[in-house]
């Protein structure tokens, strides 16, 4: 990928390519222009309706509408206190955290809209300490109307739920969560404005936990300023500072060194930013930005699958391996190209975001094909891998009908795998909430085994909000001492119901080799090998069962494995 520098002396040339895209008829979607720093064309996230009691439930227990599509299961998360559906509502844009320090515990948030016929919303959740096999859902100040969830965790595992509201203008409030988002304390006022994004520096140095928020000035009294900070672990924000061109539309990240970057557009049909702040996290400075437009191959488009909403944000993430790509900044978007209404593309930069590669496509559907790749998200894993997953129309001739997809980069975006259809097709425009839209965005999160998935369908007839865990298909890079290769790899299939398959590798000398499988808490269920094994790749099978034979329940486990001094584990599902 060769990399592009492009001036702000050359906006006007992109600008005028960009907006001759707009000349392409695409049936089924809408088309706005706008100015920068106000969300042109959209509804505002307002209280346009009362809220109404929820919808009453037809006699007789219901189940939630779990779904498995090949290796991957989607667990409801919006569910009611018996875990089953929840008919009449409806539930879209989800955020999660994970704790990075549990994998058990994660927390999800949503818009929750008790009853379809009002567009009222809440602040909706749930949390899970078994990995999310399964969910316990609530609503933050009940009854309050709240919208745009965005979720992160600490590095202590600290949760934190940012949400909008509105009364006369739009802000936002910060609520904490110590136990894994089973409850939420007191909010913590934190300006904001409607599409609001979060991070939180992890990386121990200067600016470690401080929280940084970006946001559209649609609505609010801070123009033209769109970002702030709190530097202690969010009892206060600062004041709103600029960041020039006012990027929106899109997410923050660190990296390792505490550098903070920022992906924003215009508007549908306006230029691409990315932001840059090396002194964020200096909290005695006001922080200051410099801005570069890049060319993500389009322009963030609403309408089409999604009518009265985004077609996805855009997604910035910066790779904080120790390999050869530390430091690399990856920009991925569903952008409206030449050829087709939607596609996934992929830039790069390696020299901290002064120059940036051409885009690249990672849907792999013919090129004009019309397909919509929509709702494209991106998140990065500690050893480096890239993950992606789109909504993608192209199994069908009807726009409003998706499946989720997924691919994954091990090379910097180079190159990508081929798209993974990642489960069964939805309709994407039934369970309205009295507004045209399944909101704008889903969120996942990497970790060096696979992703955390918080997405929407319509599986059930209504909107719900799932959990689907992504395996990852990529062996982990585990650094061993000159001449040993001894490593474990992850269990296939993972999540599983019956067995799954555990590949080891010995170093060519051989060695004594214990493998054996542990529950969440700590305590050995088997010994699947405990002898030694010559060098090579070996496969152990474990049928969940413990070391009676007894079947084991779901739930979350993990295969410990000791060869030639180097120990290592995996997460195990097992689902019945």
């Amino acid at each position: 990928m060769t990399p592009i520098r492009l001036s702000h002396d050359g906006l006007s040339v992109l600008r005028v390519a960009q907006r001759a895209l707009l000349g392409f008829s695409i049936v089924g979607s809408l088309i706005f222009t706008a100015a920068p720093g106000f969300a042109a064309g959209l509804p505002l996230e307002r209280p346009d309706d009362p809220p109404l009691p929820a919808a009453k439930a037809p006699p007789g227990a219901r189940s939630a509408a779990n779904v498995s599509f090949g290796r991957f299961t989607h667990i409801q998360v919006n569910v009611n206190g018996l875990g089953a559906n929840i008919p009449g509502d409806a539930a879209n844009e989800p955020s999660i955290a994970v704790d990075p320090n549990d994998h058990n515990r994660m927390a999800i948030g949503w818009r929750q809209f008790d009853n379809v016929a009002s567009n009222f919303r809440q602040a909706g959740f749930g949390f899970t300490t078994n990995g999310g096999l399964t969910w316990t859902a609530g609503k933050i100040e009940p009854g309050v109307f709240r919208s745009d969830p965005v979720l992160h965790s600490d590095g202590a595992g600290n949760f934190f739920y940012n949400s909008l509201t509105s009364t006369s203008i739009i802000t936002t409030q910060l609520f904490p969560s110590t136990d894994g988002g089973a409850t939420w304390g007191a909010s913590t006022f934190a300006f904001g404005g409607d599409k609001q994004w979060m991070t939180i520096d992890r990386t121990g140095g200067l600016g470690h936990d401080h929280i940084y928020q970006a946001w559209s000035t649609a609505a609010n009294s801070y123009e033209p300023n769109t970002f702030n900070r709190s530097n202690d672990d969010g009892d206060t924000f600062q004041s709103p500072s600029i960041i020039p061109d006012s990027p929106v539309w899109g997410t923050l990240d660190v990296a390792s060194d505490g550098t903070l970057y920022v992906v924003g557009t215009e508007g549908p049909g306006g230029l691409i930013f990315v932001a840059r702040s090396t002194d964020a996290k200096n909290a005695l400075v006001t922080p200051t930005f410099t801005t570069v437009p890049v060319d993500l191959g389009g322009f963030v488009q609403t309408g089409g699958p999604n009518p009265a909403g985004l077609l996805g944000q855009l997604w910035v993430a910066v790779d904080r391996s120790t390999g050869p790509r530390a430091g690399w900044i990856y920009v991925l978007g569903s952008v409206r190209t030449e050829n087709d209404p939607l596609d996934v593309n992929f830039i790069r930069s390696t020299d901290g975001g002064q120059t940036w590669s051409v885009p690249l496509r990672v849907n792999d559907d013919p090129s004009g094909n019309r397909a919509f790749q929509w709702f494209g998200s991106m998140s990065v894993s500690p050893e480096g891998r890239i993950d992606a997953v789109w909504n993608d129309t192209r199994a069908s001739a009807d726009s409003t009908k998706s499946a989720l997809y997924y691919s994954y980069s091990t090379d910097g975006g180079s190159s990508w795998s081929v798209n993974e259809q990642a489960s069964p097709i939805w309709t994407s425009t039934v369970g309205f909430p009295n507004q045209a839209k399944i909101g704008d965005y889903c969120h996942m999160v990497s970790d060096s085994d696979g992703a955390d998935l918080a997405w929407a369908a319509t599986f059930s007839g209504g909107q719900d909000v799932y959990y689907v865990r992504i395996p990852s298909l990529v062996p982990v890079a585990v650094a061993e001492p000159p001449g040993r290769g001894a490593r474990l790899h992850a269990g296939s299939p993972n999540p599983f119901t019956s067995a799954t398959s555990i590949r080891f590798d010995v170093p060519p000398a051989g060695s004594r080799v214990k493998l054996e499988v542990f529950d969440a808490g700590g305590h050995r269920v088997a010994t699947l090998v405990d002898a030694f094994v010559p060098g090579g790749t070996h496969l152990a099978r474990w049928a969940g069962v413990d070391r009676s034979g007894r079947t084991m329940n779901a739930g979350v486990y993990f295969a410990r494995f000791e060869a030639d001094g180097h120990r290592e584990s995996r997460k195990l599902m097992l689902l019945r």
